[in-house]
């Protein structure tokens, strides 16, 4: 079972102190030990559920400085960097899971015989999936955290808004759920099509099985460098750097524009030059015309190295740095029990 097809709660009973299970969404919840019945809290008609921190200030810190070493970030960050503060904090995220369904039907093109001629094949996809949609369900400023992948080990624990530092929800309930719900529909359509070079037709559904808002553990962790403010975002069950800003290295960008300018230049020269050499037959023009795309692309490549180089971003964060790592993405398909039929 994947992170992914989690939807099984381990909570600590609030009368015995024993784990108990529940299906993510239920209202109530049995203790097979003392035979209590409790309630999970709800607001407007949805539970909440909140996940126990287990990575400690030590951990998070050393993964941070591990990050530090990662990418093309400034050589000295490691000995010049100076924490400013790091602390805990549950944020709140809205978390859909629904089977959706898709009927796609469109065409794949393939390329035949000697001639090179383009055809095109009718295709069909029938799609039964289920699927976990997770959103923020506040303002987090400039951490760059969009959505969450609640691991196995997680734990969840009775929620109490007195006993932690949280972020308040900011979007609305229903906003969310219908967002949860387009979002869904839509992946189940992507899927579909994923085998389709053109869709021409495209039915989507969504059934919900549970709607959560789940209070789920970070770190924040703030440093200075060279009079600069920056931050890491740590996950508080996983200890992975999710999230953040970091200085760029000022020698990786001269060596980007240097090395750029260098390669595209070759490869646009080595395509003149070949074309010429070939007295403008097809394949000297052919080589003319991939040369100066290749140019181009490493040109691109290596331009927005050295512009954007000084600063590097983690995850979601907004800015002109340069990008690194992955972002989350809100929707992830469950595979098992699956009835996805392509043709």
């Amino acid at each position: 079972m994947t992170e992914a097809q989690k939807i099984l709660v381990s909570m600590t009973c609030p009368s015995c102190g024993g784990q108990v299970q529940c299906e993510e969404g239920e209202d109530l919840v049995l203790c097979k030990f003392c035979e209590s019945v409790f309630a999970l809290t709800t607001d407007e008609g949805t539970n909440k559920v909140m996940y126990k921190m287990t990575v400690d200030k030590d951990k998070a810190l050393a993964k941070v400085r591990d990050w530090w070493k990662t990418g093309p970030k400034a050589q000295d960050l490691v000995q010049t960097a100076q924490v400013t503060e790091a602390y805990p904090m549950y944020l709140p995220f809205w978390r859909l899971i629904a089977r959706g369904k898709a009927c796609v039907c469109g065409i794949e093109e393939e390329r035949r015989g000697k001639d090179n001629q383009k055809v095109e094949i009718p295709r069909e996809a029938l799609i039964n999936r289920e699927y976990i949609y997770s959103e923020i369900a506040c303002e987090t400023g400039d951490l760059g955290i969009q959505s969450i992948v609640i691991p196995e080990r997680a734990q969840a624990i009775s929620y109490d808004d007195q006993e932690i530092v949280t972020f308040g929800v900011t979007s609305s309930r229903d906003n969310a759920y219908e967002a949860g719900g387009r979002a869904i529909r839509q992946t189940a359509v992507e899927d579909g099509g994923a085998r389709m070079d053109k869709i021409y037709f495209s039915k989507s559904f969504f059934f919900p099985k549970a709607f959560t808002l789940v209070y789920y553990p970070f770190w924040i962790v703030r440093y200075s460098y060279e009079g600069r403010t920056y931050f890491a975002t740590v996950d508080g069950i996983t200890a992975r750097v999710v999230s953040g800003r970091a200085p760029g290295n000022a020698g990786s960008q001269s060596t980007a524009a240097g090395i750029g300018g260098a390669l595209s230049g070759g490869l646009a020269g080595f395509g003149i030059g070949l074309a010429i050499v070939t007295e403008g037959t097809d394949v000297g023009i052919g080589v003319l015309v991939v040369g100066i795309v290749a140019a181009v692309a490493l040109l691109g490549y290596f331009y927005n190295r050295f512009r954007y180089g000084d600063e590097i971003l983690e995850g979601a964060v907004n800015g002109k740095g340069l990008k690194s790592g992955r972002t989350q993405k809100k929707v992830q398909p469950i595979y098992n029990e699956t009835y996805d039929y392509f043709k």
